[in-house]
């Protein structure tokens, strides 16, 4: 087994069957509790990957860690206490890749008290455009950048050919080479790895997590969107006093739904 950290150069002759990589997951979230930094980690071989939130019990992914108490932990979300007063909570998210049927699952937790919604997509739906420009040192690897249009941001990915693995976190991949990072030009979204382990072992096979679950295309979560916000209008009619005029936003997600700010009466 080959252990990459940063600063160490190493040969491009690696022929890769197994990689882990961690990576620091940024998403610049309007909401204050939470860090914008999250762990996950990478897991892939030659038929699937899985991306995977890391360290869910971890404080240090909380900014006021110093107020904030551990309530409880299930196998898909954990739940803090925050000064007493403001619940927190963190869920799994995970992608699955299953390279030979060419698809792609990813859970998505929308509302607290509803189950996870699992969206199927495609692993070579990205149209990417390799960019002429030179490598990109990143964890000891020349990397190439392309760039891409991706449910309404833009993206750039920096990628190497110097793993034998394609793919790349979370939804990326369609690369000629491993991505290592990914960047949204608008500074919403950054993948960065923190660490890379490449091992020529055995291939150890990577279970999918959503087997048997049912799955959705992307295209319905704006109808499962519109209808949570209907259950939530309908929730606040009903109280004693209610609101003449509910506001629904956007919802804060990397991809866009296609929903627009919307004023129920």
């Amino acid at each position: 087994m080959k252990k990459v950290l940063f600063f160490l150069v190493l040969s491009t002759s690696l022929m890769a069957q197994n990689i882990k990589v961690n990576f620091k997951f940024h998403v610049n979230t309007i909401y204050d509790y939470t860090s914008t930094s999250k762990n996950f980690t990478l897991t892939q071989n030659s038929s699937n990957s899985l991306f995977k939130f890391d360290d869910i019990n971890n404080s240090d992914q909380i900014k006021y860690k110093e107020q904030a108490r551990l309530m409880k932990t299930t196998d898909t979300l954990t739940t803090f206490l925050i000064n007493g007063e403001t619940l927190l909570t963190f869920y799994r998210q995970q992608t699955f890749k299953n390279f030979v049927k060419n698809i792609q699952i990813t859970n998505y937790k929308l509302e607290f008290k509803q189950p996870q919604v699992y969206v199927e997509d495609k692993i070579n739906m990205f149209s990417w455009e390799i960019l002429s420009k030179k490598d990109t040192i990143i964890g000891g690897f020349n990397c190439k950048t392309a760039t891409t249009n991706f449910r309404g941001r833009e993206y750039l990915a920096y990628f190497t050919s110097e793993i034998a693995n394609q793919g790349g976190p979370w939804k990326f991949d369609g690369l000629p080479g491993f991505i290592l990072r990914v960047e949204s030009v608008d500074g919403y979204l950054l993948i960065e790895p923190t660490e890379i382990i490449i091992s020529k072992e055995a291939s150890k096979e990577i279970i999918n997590p959503f087997e048997n679950k049912k799955v959705v295309f992307f295209i319905d979560l704006h109808k499962i969107l519109v209808e949570k916000d209907k259950r939530y209008v309908s929730r606040s009619k009903s109280l004693p006093n209610p609101p003449d005029r509910i506001t629904m936003s956007v919802p804060d997600m990397i991809e866009n739904t296609g929903l627009s700010e919307k004023i129920y009466e």
